[in-house]
């Protein structure tokens, strides 16, 4: 080894290798200044990039054969003497030097060549464009234009691209270009307007610094047919312009049209804006507009993705099943992939559906998948990072840096600032989720402002029943806000284990709100643990008191009333009719049965079931019952280790609540867990 160093600086290999390196990166960053002010295609760089890549091995065996000399090139066997080699050692310093000082000036005329221009710089906000149209009618197409933009830039990597759930914010602002700038944390603003009269289209785009320097500007007066395609470029003008280079699958995808039908373009805007609100009606509509959009035009990809992912928010914004809301969202996700593959809607929501069913590997290869194919899709990244808070492997360091990415490209989005304001509390950052909070104030709707204030001051005083002081200071200002009551009303129970406080605040609510059925649940579930069942049985007789009571809490209440007297045959009864409303709650009901039942055989076959993943503290409980200490502790340390990725406890929360852990709470394993993780060990011993 020591024997061919000696032969290459002989040969001068090592310094010939040296300078090819420095020129050759002096060639590509001049190259790179100089191509887009001829709008050359990002292949040209790439073409030059791969030859000057290819070509260093070949100069490395050149320079093994050959050096430059001040007479020229000379094989290296003729070079004998020392003074020719001295000759030849001064040519090639002479080279390197020029080539360095080069590299200086370059680096000091843009300064952005040696190192990579920072994703702050290079980030953007597409401000609606303005409707000039006399008709107003027209104000959806204005949308359809700005999404269309916002959708084609996001498909860049080497750009920050806000959200359009962010910028739609801004419509009909007075705020100026500086304003906006800073409050959306970009250095580049797009803004436009839309002027569209029959068959013509008039579009003015222009790009603007956050300091309100104007860089770039351009109207379009085009037939309504080719209104697509200024869109495209408006786009490529726009990343030429930040001299901003991509790769030939980037470049594809910024040609690349969605759909050429105008009026699907505006259903699918009206579709996504009325979905964005979540609500059960918002999302049925959402999906109607979407399908008229798809009848319009049955290639439009997107439309199908946006079809499905209101089908799979209707399971938790509204009462479709688990299982009919994945059966539908699924068959729309594969019609959208098959139409174009390369779209990442589809990949989030196939995704979220994977982790409602603790397919956890498939889930995140989704998640991948997505934002590999759309780096600024903010709804990929926040529910990424709910992936990590959630899943039987939690980590909150992920959480928290995809959380924060989601964050930049969509900084006023109301349910992103609050998981990020979750993510730094898990993460102990309790300044800095004060900081962040008060930040954020504006954004966030009182109800989140409790919990996160609750929440901090927990742990901060390293005390859970702060959560409870907390909510009570609140409701003296607010007494009939019914998010509190429901906090208060599960916290009494959890933490305290005062069950009959628990009562009281969901007679509050029933008194609010006597549409509400956690009144008449609590009180049941009372009834059920002190062994009332005479009481129980009134409320279960009283058929306008039932009527309030969804198809599955019903049978629940019915099932939960006879296995509290044991009588395990007429619980079995009610627990099967269980089975077609939610398979996922019929098998956890089910190992919570058989396991009070004491059949641990059934319970572990249930456990097993492919289709059903059982939470951790679930089996907590359910080897509570069983008597199965070392299970039971197993279980409950490995909560404990995630516990605050749990978002401050929750599991441990739930099963402190649960009366099968009664005979475990004077355990000094158990009393350690609680106590480490702020539960009133008083309140535990008694």
């Amino acid at each position: 080894m020591n024997k061919l160093i000696k032969e290459l600086k002989r040969r001068n290999v090592l310094k010939e290798t040296i300078a090819y390196l420095v020129v050759a990166w002096l060639v590509l960053q001049v190259f790179s200044t100089v191509l887009p002010i001829w709008n050359a295609p990002a292949w040209v760089l790439q073409i030059i990039t791969i030859t000057l890549g290819l070509g260093l091995p070949l100069w490395v065996i050149f320079s093994w054969h050959y050096q430059f000399t001040s007479s020229g090139i000379k094989k290296t066997e003729k070079l004998a003497s020392d003074t020719r080699r001295s000759k030849s050692n001064r040519v090639l310093n002479t080279v390197i030097m020029i080539a360095l000082a080069g590299a200086i000036a370059l680096i000091w005329i843009k300064p952005g060549a040696v190192t990579s221009v920072s994703a702050d710089k290079l980030s953007i906000a597409v401000l609606p464009f303005t409707n000039m149209s006399d008709d107003q009618e027209n104000e959806w197409f204005s949308v359809g234009v700005t999404e269309d933009i916002l959708t084609h830039l996001s498909k860049v990597k080497g750009l920050r691209v806000i959200s359009r759930t962010s910028v739609m914010q801004f419509k009909n602002t007075d705020k100026s270009i500086p304003e906006i700038a800073k409050e959306l944390d970009v250095a580049y603003i797009v803004e436009g307007s839309v002027r569209k009269q029959a068959n013509q289209v008039l579009i003015t785009a222009q790009l603007i610094q956050a300091n309100d320097e104007h860089l770039w500007a351009d109207n379009y007066n085009e037939n309504l047919i080719d209104a697509f395609k200024i869109q495209q470029e408006v786009s490529q003008k726009i990343v030429k312009q930040l001299k901003i280079f991509i790769s030939p699958e980037e470049e594809k995808a910024l040609k690349s049209e969605t759909t050429t039908n105008v009026m699907a373009v505006e259903l699918f805007s009206k579709g996504r804006n009325i979905a964005d609100n979540r609500a059960q009606d918002n999302l049925e509509n959402s999906i109607e507009l979407f399908k008229e959009a798809i009848k319009l035009d049955p290639l439009f990809a997107e439309g199908y993705a946006e079809i499905a992912n209101s089908y799979m928010l209707l399971y938790t914004y509204g009462d479709l099943s688990k299982e009919e809301s994945a059966q539908k969202a699924n068959e729309y996700i594969d019609k959208a992939l098959e139409i174009n593959p390369d779209i990442s809607r589809p990949y989030t929501v196939r995704a979220m559906l994977h982790s409602w069913d603790g397919e956890w590997k498939k889930a995140r290869i989704n998640f991948e998948k997505a934002i590999e194919l759309n780096p600024n899709d903010a709804t990929a990244y926040h529910h990424f990072a709910i992936y990590w808070r959630d899943n039987p492997q939690p980590d909150a360091q992920k959480l928290l840096k995809h959380i924060t990415t989601a964050q930049k490209l969509d900084p006023l989005s109301r349910p992103v600032n609050q998981t990020r304001l979750q993510a730094l509390l898990v993460n102990d950052k309790f300044e800095e989720a004060r900081t962040y909070l008060e930040k954020i104030r504006y954004i966030l709707n009182p109800d989140g402002i409790f919990q996160t204030e609750a929440y901090i001051n927990s742990a901060i005083k390293k005390d859970l029943t702060e959560l409870i002081y907390t909510y009570e200071r609140a409701l003296e200002d607010d007494p009939d806000n019914l998010t509190l009551l429901h906090s208060l009303n599960k916290l009494y129970t959890w933490i305290l284990l005062d069950r009959e406080k628990s009562v009281e605040y969901a007679k509050r609510i029933f008194e609010i709100d006597p549409k509400d059925p956690r009144y008449i649940l609590d009180k049941l579930n009372n009834f059920y643990i002190n062994k009332q069942f005479k009481e129980a049985s009134k409320i279960l007789n009283d058929t306008a008191l039932m009527d309030l009571l969804n198809p599955f809490q019903k049978i629940i209440v019915f099932h939960d009333y006879y296995a509290f007297q044991d009588n395990y045959e007429k619980a079995e009864h009610y627990l099967e009719q269980l089975k077609p409303l939610n398979l996922i709650g019929y098998y956890s009901n089910k190992a919570w049965l058989y396991s009070k039942k004491g059949d641990s055989k059934t319970t572990y076959e249930v456990f097993m079931r492919p289709e059903y993943n059982p939470l951790d503290y679930t089996k907590v409980i359910c080897f509570a019952h069983l008597k199965e200490t070392d299970s039971l502790f197993h279980y409950l340390n490995r909560i404990s280790n995630y516990a605050n990725l749990d978002f401050r406890n929750y599991s441990l929360m739930v099963i402190n609540g649960s009366p099968a852990i009664d005979p475990y709470r004077n355990d000094t394993r158990y009393m350690d867990i609680m106590k480490e993780h702020y539960f009133p060990i008083k309140v535990l011993q008694n």
